[in-house]
């Protein structure tokens, strides 16, 4: 917007400028008795090209400016995404370090739990722990072997646990999906699958129940 008003203002004073050189020549020349001599027509030529010239050079000189410009801001713009690139790649880094530590706490958690033979704990942990982990850099060993115990928790577990509960556990893992590349990938879906089969009917049985 800047622009564009500074580029009308010299515009316009340009085609004043030009008015006002053309007035005076004609004016000298009227004064004479109205004679145009050649040195007169000449004069009004060489007005003319000087100011065509002058709009020529001043709008160079205004395109350059702003090309430096541009290219400034371009060279901002470039800056900005370089570093806003960075911080996503950072923020990255710190959520997948967080997920594997939440994930690490509750299978921690789960084992304690289980223990002290607290069954109900222990199943909720190590359904959130799948939930949180990062599965692309776990190791199919260790996720097998939370969803071996989930299945053998599950069957004395879910029967016993809250409608809403075991809703918000199937809709959470139902999202999940299970690497192609990871160990174990066959038996680990299976096991997925069976749990949340086993997470279905028991919700479909509590609906039952209450009607």
């Amino acid at each position: 917007m800047r622009t564009k008003s500074r580029n009308i203002i010299i515009l316009t004073s340009s085609i004043l400028t030009s008015l006002l050189c053309i007035a005076l020549t004609f004016w000298g020349n009227w004064k004479n008795n109205g004679v145009l001599t050649t040195d007169a027509f000449i004069g009004i030529l060489a007005t003319f090209i000087g100011i065509c010239a002058t709009l020529i050079v001043g709008v160079q000189i205004v395109n350059h400016i702003e090309l430096r410009n541009m290219q400034k801001s371009i060279k901002e713009i470039e800056e900005e995404r370089s570093s806003l690139k960075h911080d996503i790649k950072a923020f990255n880094v710190e959520m997948y370090n967080t997920r594997l530590g939440c994930g690490n706490t509750l299978a921690f958690l789960a084992e304690l739990s289980r223990k002290n033979n607290d069954s109900v704990i222990e199943f909720y942990c190590w359904v959130h722990s799948i939930i949180i982990d990062d599965w692309s850099s776990m190791k199919g060993s260790a996720l097998l072997a939370r969803y071996k115990r989930l299945t053998e928790l599950s069957k004395t577990i879910i029967s016993c646990s809250d409608k809403e509960s075991l809703e918000a556990i199937y809709k959470q893992l139902t999202i999940l999906v299970v690497p192609d590349n990871i160990d174990n990938h066959d038996e680990i879906l299976s096991l997925h699958y069976q749990l949340l089969s086993d997470l279905k009917t028991s919700s479909s049985d509590s609906v039952n129940l209450t009607k």
